[in-house]
C-alpha cells in the first residue's frame, strides 16, 4: 500500500472556513483518507497546525488540543530524529527550499513516504523524487 503524507495547510484548512470551498475540500479528503488507511502525517504537521490554530485566534486552546488529540488517533504520525534534521539540511541546500519543508521531505524519505498532499506545490516540486498533489487545483 501507497502511503501519503498530508501536510498542514490541509489540517488548518479543514478548521479554518474563512476559505469555504477549501475547507469543504479539505474535509472531504481527509474523510476519504481515513477511509482507506493509506495517509499519514508527520509529528511536525501536528505542531504547525497547531501553531497555525493558535496564532489564528479563531479556536480555543482546548479545542486545539481536542483537534490534535482526534486528528492523531484517526491517522499514524511519523516522527523525525537527528539524522532527519541533517538528512533536512542537505535538502534544504540542495533544492532551495525552507528547512521545514525540506524536513518534512526527509521525514517522508525515511519512512517510504513519496507522495504529499499540500498547497504548496511550489517548494516540494523541487524535489524530484516526490509526487506533489494539490487537492485544490
Amino acid at each position: 500500500m501507497t502511503r501519503v503524507l498530508i501536510d498542514s495547510n490541509i489540517l488548518v484548512y479543514a478548521v479554518d472556513v474563512s476559505e469555504l470551498e477549501k475547507h469543504e475540500s479539505s474535509n472531504k479528503l481527509l474523510l476519504d483518507l481515513a477511509e482507506t488507511g493509506n495517509a499519514v502525517l508527520s509529528s511536525q504537521n501536528l505542531a504547525e497546525f497547531s501553531r497555525a490554530l493558535e496564532k489564528s485566534k479563531s479556536v480555543s486552546y482546548n479545542q486545539i488540543k481536542l483537534l490534535v488529540s482526534h486528528i492523531a488517533s484517526v491517522f499514524q504520525t511519523v516522527n523525525y530524529n537527528s539524522d532527519s534534521v541533517l538528512k533536512a539540511l542537505d535538502i534544504s541546500s540542495q533544492y532551495s527550499i525552507h528547512f521545514f519543508d525540506a524536513l518534512l521531505a526527509a521525514t517522508m524519505e525515511e519512512n517510504f513516504i513519496s507522495e504529499i498532499i499540500t498547497e504548496n506545490e511550489k517548494d516540494f516540486k523541487k524535489i524530484p523524487w516526490l509526487k506533489v498533489t494539490n487537492p485544490f487545483t
